[in-house]
């Protein structure tokens, strides 16, 4: 069989460190037994939170014997005029393990050189392992790494224990002071304790059994399933369904070990929030999926992904709906606020903020836009010369507002909805939005419809 399987344990690692972590592990164990002359059939990755998981399968028992040919120093520095060897061609053939007598002479472009043949006999590859399978952890690159006890490695998070099999034995190492073995565990609540494992079959049956999902692929399809499922008993509209963001989908599976979907709602005053506000509140801050109904239009609900299953849901539901409210009514009390103050009436103070320190204010930077987007709308569409040059003059303006400085990531969708609720024309709000582009274009929600506004003009 041939198969080598290890786990690295670890407490919770971010969702976004765990793709790219074992991304690495697959690329560098490839790389290292492509160096060790080690053929395999496959690599396969999987893993969760808790655990980064490396298979392989069918690689080579051990190394072939080789012949590796090492060109020395020339013919003419390795010996004498009377041919006896020069200190030059001795240490050489110390170096290769070899008697001057055993040297070769070859020739070369450059003239005659020495040549040692080394016949190097092929290691068993659990000789190799510990070696290789230490590097993955010790190079192993993250966004952010630490430090713990008076541990010397830096990783995402504290190890906590290594499983590392080669056909069914333990392949014996030591990383700062956690000794590998044949052992995992499973879910941190639901079944914690430890068991022995044999293979890669056992490891996924067994895991399973214990609450926990390692393949991400699948784990990622469970949550999709039971997201829908959430909605479906909370409304039992199959019009109404959740938004899944892919983005989102995807930070969730890295979540949880197992995902159980709870649907809760949210105060139907709540929806007097620009969509995109709504959506960002429960996208970005809680991980939380939308509901639409079939126009697209947001519902009063919403569905969170638990890593354990509870019994009462509703009770499960209401904890979720109060951290959710405390940041729904910060964002309605922003909203409202901003609402006091034209977008216009902001202008004067957008000298306050610096774009470059040699470039000037965003007053400036406004005042160039608006110059440049009057000058080719005169060239292109004289007609609206003079909402391009009103659209850039307010482009930069929501940067003062509550909102965006709550959500970031709604700089000009705010300002498009503002410019709306202002009277400003529909061409104006739409340039508002899409001069960011592509930005929000990237940011923006996957599955909400974003209403539309007619006229729409060259962004500014």
């Amino acid at each position: 069989m041939n198969e080598l399987l290890f786990e690295i344990g670890t407490e919770e690692v971010p969702a976004g460190y765990i793709q790219p972590a074992l991304q690495f592990m697959a690329t560098s164990a490839g790389r290292q037994f492509a160096e060790l002359g080690l053929e395999y059939e496959k690599i396969q990755i999987v893993g969760t939170p808790r655990r980064l998981t490396l298979v392989v399968e069918k690689l080579q028992e051990k190394q072939e014997n080789r012949r590796v040919e090492h060109v020395g120093p020339a013919k003419k520095a390795g010996f004498d005029s009377d041919g006896n060897p020069t200190k030059a061609a001795i240490g050489f053939a110390r170096s290769k393990g070899l008697k001057v007598d055993e040297l070769q002479i070859i020739e070369t472009e450059k003239g005659e050189y020495l040549l040692a043949v080394e016949e190097v006999q092929g290691q068993h590859t659990r000789d190799l392992l510990p070696q290789l399978l230490t590097s993955l952890i010790e190079h192993m690159p993250f966004p952010k790494s630490m430090r713990w006890a008076e541990s010397n490695l830096s990783f995402a998070r504290p190890l906590q224990w290594l499983l590392a099999l080669y056909n069914n034995e333990v392949v014996d190492m030591v990383v700062e002071g956690v000794r590998s073995n044949n052992l995992t565990c499973g879910h941190r609540f639901m079944a914690p304790d430890f068991f022995h494992v044999d293979n890669y079959s056992g490891y996924l049956k067994g895991l399973e059994e214990r609450h926990v999902i390692v393949d991400p692929d699948r784990r990622r399809q469970m949550v999709i399933d039971t997201v829908r499922q959430a909605v479906g008993e909370q409304v039992g509209n199959k019009d109404d369904e959740p938004v899944l963001d892919e983005n989102l989908v995807d930070t969730v599976t890295n979540l949880v070990e197992i995902p159980w979907g709870v649907c809760g709602s949210f105060d139907d005053k709540f929806l007097a929030l620009p969509q995109e506000a709504l959506v960002t509140s429960m996208r970005e801050h809680q991980k939380y999926f939308p509901v639409v109904n079939k126009d697209g239009q947001l519902l009063p609900l919403f569905v969170a992904v638990n890593n354990t299953d509870v019994a009462d849901k509703k009770m499960a539901a209401n904890g979720h709906e109060r951290v959710l409210r405390a940041r729904l009514e910060d964002g309605l009390f922003f909203f409202n606020e901003d609402k006091k103050q034209r977008l216009a009436d902001r202008l004067d103070k957008l000298s306050g903020i610096i774009f470059q320190r040699k470039l000037g204010s965003m007053e400036a930077k406004s005042h160039r836009i608006a110059n440049l987007a009057g000058l080719l709308a005169k060239q292109i569409v004289p007609e609206q010369e003079e909402e391009a040059n009103r659209a850039a003059l307010l482009a930069k303006a929501d940067l003062l507002t509550e909102m965006v400085g709550e959500f970031p990531s709604l700089q000009g969708i705010i300002g498009s909805e503002y410019a709306l609720l202002e009277g400003e024309t529909s061409s104006v709000a739409v340039a508002l939005r899409e001069h960011y582009m592509p930005l929000p274009l990237a940011n923006a929600p996957q599955g909400i419809r974003i209403p539309s506004v007619s006229g729409g003009s060259p962004s500014a």
